[in-house]
């Protein structure tokens, strides 16, 4: 890292570390099937989570 003092800037430490070990975003899960992912989410007329699939089975598209 070069050193920037010359300009008026003063060295910073890194961020602190929040204690999240789970890189991982946190998807929901599929009430239906148990899928996690980014599919999965409150569906149209339907009040639990759904993914792709079992939305479509639920709603007779398939």
């Amino acid at each position: 890292m070069a050193d920037l003092t010359a300009f008026g800037l003063e060295p910073q430490d890194p961020p602190a570390d929040d204690g999240d070990d789970d890189p991982q975003p946190q998807w929901p899960e599929c009430d239906d099937c148990g899928y996690v992912g980014r599919e999965v989410t409150g569906r149209l007329n339907q009040s639990v989570p759904l993914c792709t699939a079992c939305f479509a089975e639920r709603e007779g598209l398939l």
